[in-house]
Order: structure tokens, then C-alpha cells, then sequence
């Protein structure tokens, strides 16, 4: 046969077996057959597929390499992508097989195939690798302009407002010097310790110099004069002077600080003011100017760090102490907290809200974002946490990295903080996050230009109400200088003497008026919140008093009669929480003793005598803290009514006396040494009475007790348990209930009888002790105030000699024309300030006029 013949035949035979498997699958029922190299051995009828009835597919297998199923339309054969011929093989199980030359056939389309699909995928991983190349180098190219522009943007910053800045510098130093109430922008910085305060402090500055690894931030506020001198490419700083007066030319220190000295300078300051107890605080700020070329204009108090654990005095005394620095309404809070925290585990954000409620003042600042940035794997991540959360739309936060490396160069601390901003940049955009939305709240330089343009926006909305300030101002000065000139020029000891008379009579009638209750001496300037009372008067807390009661008026500003009814008040609060002390067996026994017949010991004699001496230990300290305490808050009325005197136009007369100083001392000392002698006199009265009290106990008085008492929990007391019972009492909810005290006891042993008796007894002495010391002081302190403390230093003044007068006017003159020189330094200083303001105040008046043309 021709080899024509034989292809011919082949052919046939090949379209003969396609068509009886056409005819083969025509037949076949719906069901789907699967046919796999992991098949049954079990024989059977396969159906018959020619060459192009196959389809070659990639999938995946289980164990993670890659694979190819060879497909029909009811037929899947799986097998790996790396051997075409099992691909092969698997047909020849067909029944009939194929033939060899639609084995063949089949092989070369499914070679290619194959090779369609793997270039297919290489094309893919190119242009994948491609696309990734490319958003690297688009997002390298970003990183690089950012680097290039910071610089620009922080300087063209810093130019804007660097004259107001100068401005409101200047003026904030004046309105300190002359204790002149001026409020202008400030920002107060925020945060608990680990959050990174300092350093940022450090990045706006514009260079290190150890704060952080100092304890400095802790007891004392410390604000930090920041003035961008291009001029400065070291660091200027220069502290100024503890104690300024009106005449000093220049307030601050003549003589510059070095960097590496300012923590141990800031450490001799603080331990001046606050003392060297690390548990005792001062208010009173540290004040550091410094001129750089890297630095903000800004002025920043940075506070201590609020504190979770550690001495619950110290942590107090830090939160009342922030809470005060950022109540003024003139105040820009700067809440910082470190990224790592989640958003509702926050303490330093709900101290911020609790002032400022909806962020209008407030800036939230999210520091160490580089540990949060590693953690943020996607787009969507990305965004919802920077969005923030039950955060007000309004507020936008910052996202804020700091070197790591300490001790670094002035240029290369700024390099590596914008290099720090960079990497987060770089990490963010990896992700893609939202980068229109949330670049600009990114980074350091973010937030010092946030800040000056805040800062700069506030400086020219108060220019108007500061100018109209210094306008009253100069007049006020101006009106004090011409009264002091004109007292120098009437310098006669007769008229001096009727004019200090009268100066006393107004004097007691003034005290008078803010015992009864007078808003004349400005509450909100003088008066003091209950822990401003409790820090300035510098007397001992009370003991183990650490139950939060809410004292009446604790967070209000008050003086006079409602101070001292505040005193009471705290004091009776104090004095119902103290629980009967722990008592040994040994005290007991000791107690117990014997008798003259050797009898059975008397359980009541017992009792008496241990709750006498426990009562003693118990209440008699409480007696001096209110005492003291009182005298203190009584003294201050002293300060506050002769700056009613000074004040009161109507006293214009009498009110120049208060310049002469000896005058002053004379007057001041009288009505101390009367507060001094009452408290002393009002002491013993309370002191004897208690011993007496306690000694000579009254069953029935003290069984009247208004406590209500629990048999089974007078020597086990909880706090809360403390806290009900307590608040029970003060607020009178409940009525009059017995002591219930027995003198038959049945089976109980001698130590529950005997200390339970004497919990029962204590208690009713804690409840009589409030009351009647309350009575005392007002029998024995303050109706004394109120009704002699007037005729007295009357009376002390009357008996003065003509020498004594002359000593305290005549020689006084020095001092009269002392405060003329302060004074004709101060009208200077604010008419100077006052015209500044006037102009920077037409400027900028001028300045939208010139944009619109």
C-alpha cells in the first residue's frame, strides 16, 4: 500500500474512532465523571475524547505547588504542570484509546498550551514587577520633594509671624513684671510620662539637651520662650530671674546658659520653689527664653507628666496643677498621647475633653507613630486608624515620630526628626493610604506650622481687645503716678495720722464684708479652689484621708466666709471618716487590768480607757490641721482688702497709704498677731474640752450618736463601706439611731466584748467631736473676727505715739518715690507696648484692603 494509502487509511481509522466517540459521549447521561491519575483501579467504561476535547487549566494543589487539570466537558484530569506526558498517558485509559497520532496531536496542543499559559504568567509578573517598580520610584520621588520642601515651609512659617510673635513676647514679659492681667495666646502642653512629652518639646526647640532623661518635668511648670533667630546658629538661652522688680532693665539673667547646664539649672530652680521633696510640686513656671535658628516661634508650658501609679499625693498634686494651666479660655491645649495606646484606652485626651469638651482649643497630638506605622498592613488599616475615633469631625490629629538617639548635634537632631517623618511617610504610602486626607497631619514640622499659624491667628484676633487693655492700662498708671506725686508733695504727719485712721476703719470694714459674703475682692482673681488653698497654705494634709467626698465649693474660687465654710465642711468630712484603729489582744489585756477586790474585770472600764487614748491619737491632730488651715485662709483676707482699698475710687484718698511699706507691715502684723492669738486661745478651748470628753464619757450623750452602725463591722471597716456611711451623715439622710450599748454581755470572749464596745464608743465620739468642733471655731475663731478684731487694731493704732507715725510716713517718703520711679518705668514700658500694638493694629487693618486691590 502507497504511504498516501496509509496516511489516508489513518486518517480514517483516527476519524472513524472520533466519530464513535462523539457517538459515545452523545450518549452519555448528565452525570459528571471525574478521571484522575489518583483514580480507582477498579475497571471501567471511560468514555471516548478526541485531541481537542481537551482543555489544560492551572490550579492549586493542596500542598502549594502548582498544577494543571486537563479539562472535558465531563471529564477532569489533574496532574502536575511539569509533566506533560501523565497528561498523555491519562488518555490511553480511554476505552477504546486514542490512537497515536491523536496522542501526538494532543501532546502538541497541549505543549502549547502550556507554554501559552506560562508566558502568560511571566508577562503578568512583569508587569507586576513593573507597576511595583515604578510606585516605588513614584513614591521614592515623593519622599525626595518632601525632604527638599520642609525646610521652605518651615521658614516661610516662621517669617510670617515672627513680628507679632515679637510683639506678644514682649508684652507677655511686661504684663509679668508689673503683675498686669493681660491674657494672650498660650500653649500648655500635656501628657502622661511615657508619652514622648519631652522629646517633643525637645522638636520644637530644635535640639536636644537631656530633659527626657531628667526627673525636671515633674513638680514645676516650665515655660519655654522659643524665638526663631536665623541669626542664631547656636543656641541662645537665658532664664529669667526668680525675682524681677519694675526697675530692672532687663528681667532676665545677664549671662547666657550653656545647653548641657539647663537640666541642672532647671533642677536648682525647681528644688528652690517646690523643695527637694520629690513629693511636693510648685505652680509657680520656670521661665527659659531661647533664640535659634532651628527653633518655633512659639511660647510653650510644658507641665509634669501625668502619672497612673506611684505616690498618690505627687499625682494629685500634678492633675489639679494641669487642670489649672489649661482652664484659661486663652490657652491652646497641646493633648499628647503616644501612638501605641488605642484611642478608647486614652488618659491624657479625657483630661483635655473634661475642659475643653469639643477640641475647639484643643490639638491632639499621636506621638512614637513609628511603633503604630509598622503595624498598619493595608490601606484600609491605615485610614481608620488615623481617622481616629469618638473624636469630634472637626478635629484632625497629628501623627508625630522622634529619633531614638540621644546626645545628637543641633543639625543632625533636625535631620534625623525629618528623616523620621520620612520613614513614616515612605511606610505609609507602601500601603497607600489616603494621602490627600492625612499628609498634611503628619510629622513634626506639621505641628510647629499648625501651631505658629494658630498661634498667628489668635495674635491678630486679640490685637484689637489687647490695644483697648493697654489703653486703660496707661491711663490706670498714669492716674497712680500723678496721686503718688501728689502725696509726695503733701508730706504732713498730722494729715498722714487722720488719713491711716481712716485707712484701719476701712480696712475692718472691708474684712467684715468678705467674711459675711462680698464679691468686691474679685473671686476669680484672688479667691483659690480647694486644692490651690490646700498647695499655697503649706499646712499637713489630713491623715489617711484618701476617700474622694465632694467638699462643697472644692472647685470653685472662693475666700472670706465661704472659704471657712468650705474648711468646716472638708474638716467634718474628714473627721466622720476616720474608723476606729486596729487594736491588739496585748491592748486589750493591758486595758482590762484587775481590781481592788479581784473581781471580774469591768469590760466597760476597759473600753473607756482604750477609746480614750485611741480618740486622743485619732482627733487631737485634726484639731491643728483645721486650725491652721483657718488662720491661713483668714490671713489672706489681708492681701485681698487693701487691693479693695487701693481699687475703690471712692477711697481714692485714703487708698495711696497703701504704697508706704512700714505702714503696711504695722497694719499687716496687727491683724496677724489678733489671727495668731485666737487660734492659740481656740486651741486650747477644743484641746480641753476633747480630753475632758473623751475622759469623762457620757453613755447615754454618746449612744445618741446620728451614726448608723453595724455590730458585726465596726472593727473591719472597707472604704466604701467608710464612703456610705460618711455621705449618709453629711447629707442627713438618715435619722437618730441608738448605739444600742449593753452592759450585759453573754457569751462573747473578752477581746470582741471589750474592742467592740470601744468601736461603739469611738464612733460615738467621732460623731459629737465634728459637730462640736465645728461649733467651737465659730464661738472661738470667727465670731472673735467678727466682732473684735475691728476694735482691736483700732485700738492698737490709737496708741500709737507721734514718733511711731513719723517712723512709718515721714521716713516712708523713700518709698513713695521708689513706687513713683516703678511707676513712671511702667507707663513707659506700657505706652511703648501700647503703640506697637496700635500700629501692628493699623497694619494689619490695611492688610485685606491692599489684597483686594
Amino acid at each position: 500500500m502507497s504511504q498516501g494509502a496509509v496516511e489516508e487509511d489513518s486518517g480514517r481509522s483516527i476519524s472513524i474512532q472520533e466519530n464513535e466517540m462523539n457517538k459515545y459521549i452523545s450518549g452519555m447521561n448528565t452525570n459528571q465523571h471525574s478521571i484522575s491519575l489518583a483514580s480507582s483501579t477498579t475497571p471501567t467504561k471511560k468514555p471516548r475524547l478526541n485531541e481537542s476535547q481537551y482543555q489544560l487549566n492551572p490550579i492549586n494543589s493542596p500542598n502549594g505547588t502548582f498544577s494543571h487539570s486537563m479539562t472535558s466537558p465531563k471529564n477532569t484530569i489533574r496532574t502536575p504542570l511539569n509533566n506533560i506526558t501523565n497528561l498523555v498517558n491519562a488518555t490511553k485509559e480511554q476505552d477504546p484509546p486514542l490512537s497515536p497520532a491523536a496522542q501526538l496531536k494532543l501532546a502538541e496542543k497541549l505543549a502549547q498550551q502550556l507554554a501559552d499559559m506560562e508566558k502568560k504568567k511571566t508577562d503578568e509578573m512583569k508587569q507586576k514587577r513593573y507597576t511595583e517598580d515604578q510606585l516605588r520610584k513614584m513614591n521614592k520621588d515623593k519622599v525626595d520633594d518632601y525632604r527638599r520642601s520642609i525646610e521652605e515651609e518651615e521658614r516661610r512659617s516662621h517669617k510670617s509671624n515672627k513680628d507679632l510673635y515679637s510683639l506678644y513676647n514682649d508684652l507677655q514679659g511686661i504684663a509679668r513684671d508689673h503683675n498686669i492681667p493681660i491674657e494672650y495666646p498660650e500653649i500648655v502642653v500635656i501628657g502622661m510620662q511615657s508619652d514622648g512629652k519631652s522629646s517633643f518639646v525637645e522638636g520644637l526647640l530644635g535640639f536636644q539637651f537631656n530633659i527626657v532623661e531628667s526627673n525636671i518635668g515633674t513638680r514645676r511648670p516650665l515655660i519655654l520662650q522659643m524665638i526663631n533667630n536665623p541669626d542664631r546658629d547656636q543656641p541662645r538661652c537665658r532664664f529669667r530671674k526668680e525675682n524681677t522688680s519694675p526697675t530692672d532693665l532687663d528681667p532676665f539673667e545677664e549671662h547666657d546658659t550653656p545647653v548641657h547646664r539647663l537640666v541642672d539649672e532647671i533642677v536648682r530652680r525647681t528644688n528652690e520653689k517646690a523643695g527637694h521633696s520629690p513629693d511636693r510640686v510648685s505652680d509657680v513656671p520656670i521661665i527659659l527664653r531661647v533664640e535659634y535658628s532651628n527653633c518655633a516661634n512659639l511660647t510653650i508650658y510644658d507641665t509634669p507628666g501625668f502619672r497612673l501609679g506611684g505616690d498618690e499625693r505627687l499625682k494629685n498634686d500634678i492633675k489639679e496643677m494641669v487642670h489649672k494651666l489649661i482652664a484659661p479660655k486663652n490657652r491652646i491645649i497641646v493633648c499628647l498621647e503616644q501612638s501605641t495606646v488605642e484611642w478608647a484606652n486614652s488618659t491624657s485626651r479625657p483630661m483635655a475633653r473634661s475642659i475643653d469638651p469639643d477640641f475647639s482649643r484643643t490639638i491632639l497630638v499621636n506621638t512614637k507613630f513609628d511603633n503604630r506605622v509598622k503595624e498598619l498592613r493595608n490601606k484600609e488599616s491605615a485610614n481608620k486608624y488615623m481617622t481616629g475615633e469618638n473624636l469630634p469631625s472637626s478635629s484632625k490629629p497629628f501623627f508625630v515620630s522622634m529619633p531614638l538617639r540621644r546626645d545628637l548635634e543641633s543639625s543632625r537632631f533636625r535631620d534625623e526628626i525629618r528623616n523620621a517623618f520620612l520613614d513614616d511617610y515612605s511606610k505609609l504610602l507602601d500601603v497607600q493610604f489616603d494621602e490627600e486626607r492625612f499628609l498634611p497631619q503628619l510629622g513634626l514640622f506639621r505641628v510647629k506650622v499648625h501651631l505658629e499659624q494658630l498661634l498667628n491667628e489668635k495674635f491678630q484676633q486679640g490685637l484689637a481687645p489687647t490695644l483697648r487693655t493697654l489703653e486703660d492700662l496707661c491711663k490706670k498708671t498714669s492716674s497712680d503716678l500723678e496721686q503718688v506725686t501728689t502725696e509726695l508733695e503733701q508730706l504732713d504727719a498730722t494729715i498722714l495720722k487722720n488719713k491711716a485712721m481712716s485707712f484701719v476703719q476701712a480696712f475692718v470694714s472691708v474684712v467684715d464684708s468678705l467674711l459675711a459674703g462680698s464679691i468686691a475682692g474679685d473671686p476669680d482673681k484672688n479667691g483659690e479652689t480647694l486644692y490651690e488653698e490646700k498647695l499655697n497654705s503649706s499646712v499637713a494634709d489630713w491623715p489617711d484621708f484618701d476617700i474622694d467626698f465632694e467638699i462643697q465649693n472644692a472647685k470653685l474660687k472662693v475666700y472670706g466666709g465661704a472659704q471657712y465654710a468650705r474648711l468646716l465642711n472638708e474638716f467634718e468630712y474628714a473627721a466622720h471618716s476616720r474608723e476606729f484603729p486596729k487594736t491588739s489582744p496585748s491592748e486589750v489585756a493591758s486595758a482590762m487590768g484587775t481590781t481592788k477586790m479581784h473581781a471580774a474585770p469591768l469590760l466597760e472600764n476597759a473600753a473607756a480607757n482604750l477609746v480614750h487614748m485611741k480618740a486622743k491619737a485619732v482627733f487631737l491632730p485634726l484639731i491643728d490641721i483645721v486650725l491652721q488651715r483657718c488662720s491661713y485662709l483668714m490671713k489672706r483676707l489681708f492681701g485681698i482688702a487693701i487691693e479693695v482699698i487701693k481699687n475703690d475710687t471712692d477711697r481714692k484718698t485714703i487708698g495711696i497709704l497703701s504704697v508706704y511699706e512700714r505702714f503696711m507691715n504695722e497694719l499687716r502684723s496687727t491683724f496677724h498677731n489678733y489671727i495668731d492669738k485666737t487660734e492659740d486661745d481656740c486651741r486650747t478651748r477644743l484641746k480641753d474640752d476633747f480630753v475632758m470628753f473623751t475622759k469623762m464619757m457620757d453613755w447615754d450623750l454618746i449612744s445618741s450618736a446620728g451614726d448608723n452602725l453595724d455590730d458585726n463591722n465596726l472593727l473591719e471597716v472597707s472604704p466604701d463601706a467608710t464612703k456610705a456611711r460618711v455621705c449618709s451623715i453629711m447629707e442627713k439622710k438618715n435619722g437618730i439611731n441608738s448605739l444600742s450599748l449593753s452592759r450585759g454581755y453573754h457569751d462573747e470572749d473578752a477581746y470582741r466584748k471589750v474592742a467592740s464596745t470601744g468601736a461603739k464608743m469611738f464612733a460615738g465620739i467621732r460623731f459629737f467631736f465634728a459637730k462640736y468642733v465645728r461649733n467651737k471655731m465659730n464661738a472661738f475663731f470667727l465670731d472673735p473676727l467678727l466682732q473684735d478684731v475691728g476694735s482691736s487694731v483700732v485700738n492698737h493704732f490709737h496708741k500709737l505715739d507721734e514718733q511711731k507715725f513719723e517712723d512709718m510716713f515721714v521716713d516712708g517718703a523713700e518709698e513713695l518715690k521708689d513706687i513713683k520711679y516703678k511707676l513712671e518705668k511702667q507707663l513707659e514700658a506700657c505706652t511703648i507696648q501700647r503703640d506697637r500694638f496700635k500700629e501692628a493694629y493699623h497694619r494689619m487693618k490695611q492688610q485685606p484692603l491692599n489684597a483686594s486691590r
